[in-house]
C-alpha cells in the first residue's frame, strides 16, 4: 500500500505541476481546446489526490477554512448549473472551477515537503518565463504557431501566450510578486546565490518590460506586486518599520484616489500615463466604460441577488439589461461584453450575494494559516494587489489561465515550524524513546 500511495502521489503531482503549466500557456485556457485541456488535467489531478488520499487513509489538512470555503464555493457553482438558462455553458465553466479549485486543493494536500512546494513554486517561475519569452518573441514578429492574437499585436501591444494584452497583464501580477519574492526570501549559499538571484532578477525585468507594451489597466498593479514582497521582507525583519511603511503607503493610496477624483488629478494622469505604458484610453473614458459595463452586472444581481443567474451566464444573459445607447456614437451598450470586468461583480452576476460570500471566504481564509515559505510569501504581496484588480477587471473569475495561477499559489501550505522537546506530548516522548509505539506523530514538524 505504501508503493501504491507514494505511485499515485507522484502521479497526482505531476498532474498538477502540467496544469500549471498548461493553464497559461496555452492561450490562457479562454478558448476552446485550451479550456478543454485545462479542465481534464485539473480533474484528473483531483481524481489522482483523491486516490492517493483513500489509499493513504488520513486528510493532512493545514489550513481548514480555506479547504472548506472551496468546497463549499465549488459545491454551489454547480448547484447553479440547475437553475442556469443556458446548462451547458454553466456546465463548461463548472468543469473550470472544478479543474481550478481541484488542483488548489490537491497541491494543499500534496505539497506537506518543502521540497515539492519548491517543485510547484519553481515550475510556476518557469512558466512564467516562458510567457515573457513568448511576448519577447511577438515583439520581434515571432508568434507561436495557431496562436490566436488580437489584431494589433506587436505593433502596438504585446500578449503574451494569452489573446488580449489586458489578460496578460494580469497574469503577470502572481509571476511579478513570486520573482520578487524569490529574490528576497530565498538565500543559496556560497557560488550559487548568482545562479538563482541573475536569473529572476532577468525574470522581473522581463515581467516589467514586456507589461510595460500591453497598454492595459493592469499596467500598474504588476508594478505594485513587484514591489510589494519588499515590504513584506522588511515587515519580517522589523515589523515597526513594515507599520510604518504600510502606513505610509496606504496613505499614498488614499491621495492618489483623491486626485483620481478631482478635474487636476485626472489631468496629471492623462499627462504622464504613456509613461507608464498606457496609451489607448485616458481616466474619464476608462470610468465610463467600466460604468457601463458594470451596470450589466448590477442589474444580473438585481434580478437574481442570492443565487444569480448560473455561473457561466453573463455572456448571454447581460443583452436583455442593455440601457438605451447614448447619441455620441458607438459605445458599450451597442458592444458585446463576455464578461463582467470585475471579479465581485462577476461572481454576484452569476452566483449571487452567497457565491460572492464564498468567494471572499477562500480569498481572506488563505491567509489565516501561513508560513514562511516562498509560495506563502508570495501571496501576501499577490493577494491585496489582485483584490484591487477585481474592482475593475475579472482576472480571478473569467480567464482560466489567470484563475488556475492564482488560486493555487493561494493553496500551498505553509512550512510547520520545528517544535521543542516541551511542546511534545509526555506520551509521544516516551513513546520515542521506545517505550511504546506512539500515535500518528511526526517529531521532525
Amino acid at each position: 500500500m505504501k508503493v501504491l500511495h507514494r505511485l499515485l502521489d507522484g502521479l497526482a503531482l505531476t498532474a498538477a505541476l502540467l496544469t500549471i503549466v498548461w493553464a497559461p500557456l496555452y492561450e490562457g485556457s479562454t478558448f476552446g481546446t485550451g479550456m478543454m485541456g485545462l479542465t481534464v488535467l485539473g480533474c484528473v489531478t483531483a481524481l489522482l489526490t483523491l486516490a492517493s488520499l483513500l489509499v493513504r487513509g488520513s486528510l493532512p489538512v493545514r489550513n481548514p477554512v480555506w479547504l472548506i470555503g472551496a468546497l463549499l464555493l465549488l459545491g454551489w457553482v454547480w448547484a447553479s448549473t440547475t437553475w442556469a438558462p443556458y446548462p451547458l455553458e454553466a456546465q463548461r465553466w463548472a468543469g473550470v472551477w472544478t479543474a481550478v479549485i481541484g488542483t488548489a486543493v490537491s497541491l494543499h494536500l500534496l505539497c506537506s515537503t518543502p521540497a515539492r512546494r519548491g517543485v510547484v513554486t519553481v515550475t510556476m517561475l518557469l512558466t512564467g518565463a516562458a510567457a515573457v519569452v513568448i511576448a519577447l518573441l511577438q515583439q520581434r514578429g515571432i508568434t507561436v504557431p495557431g496562436a490566436q492574437t488580437i489584431s494589433g499585436v506587436p505593433d502596438k501591444y504585446l500578449t503574451g501566450p494569452y489573446f488580449h494584452p489586458s489578460h496578460y497583464s494580469g497574469y503577470l501580477i502572481p509571476v511579478a510578486a513570486l520573482a520578487s519574492s524569490a529574490v528576497l526570501f530565498v538565500r543559496p549559499r556560497g557560488w550559487l546565490t548568482p545562479l538563482w538571484v541573475l536569473p529572476l532578477a532577468a525574470l522581473q525585468v522581463g515581467v516589467q518590460y514586456t507589461n510595460l507594451q500591453t497598454d492595459g489597466s493592469s499596467i500598474p498593479a504588476v508594478m505594485l506586486a513587484g514591489a510589494l514582497p519588499l515590504l513584506v521582507w522588511i515587515w519580517r525583519k522589523r515589523w515597526w518599520a513594515g507599520l510604518t511603511l504600510t502606513l505610509a503607503l496606504a496613505g499614498g493610496v488614499l491621495y492618489g484616489a483623491y486626485l483620481f477624483v478631482t478635474p487636476a488629478g485626472q489631468q496629471t494622469f492623462n499627462d504622464y500615463k504613456a509613461r507608464i505604458g498606457i496609451r489607448s484610453q485616458n481616466f474619464e473614458n476608462f470610468l465610463a466604460v467600466r460604468r457601463d459595463i458594470h451596470s450589466f452586472g448590477h442589474a444580473m444581481w438585481d434580478a437574481h441577488p442570492v443565487q444569480g443567474a448560473g455561473v457561466g451566464q453573463f455572456v448571454t444573459e447581460f443583452q436583455q439589461y442593455r440601457k438605451p445607447a447614448r447619441p455620441a456614437g458607438q459605445n458599450v451598450q451597442q458592444l458585446f461584453v463576455n464578461y463582467a470586468h470585475s471579479d465581485y461583480f462577476q461572481m454576484l452576476s452569476e452566483l449571487g450575494t452567497v457565491g460572492l460570500g464564498l468567494y471572499l471566504l477562500v480569498l481572506s481564509g488563505s491567509v489565516l494559516v501561513r508560513g514562511p515559505g516562498l509560495g506563502n510569501l508570495a501571496w501576501f504581496s499577490a493577494l491585496p494587489v489582485l483584490l484591487f484588480t477585481g474592482l475593475y477587471d475579472s482576472h480571478l473569475t473569467a480567464i482560466p489561465g489567470t484563475m488556475l495561477t492564482a488560486f493555487a499559489l493561494s493553496a500551498l501550505p505553509g512550512r510547520t515550524r520545528p517544535r521543542s522537546l516541551a511542546q511534545v506530548p509526555a506520551a509521544a516522548q516516551r513513546a520515542a524513546q521506545g517505550d511504546a509505539l506512539p500515535p500518528r506523530i511526526d517529531l521532525t514538524l
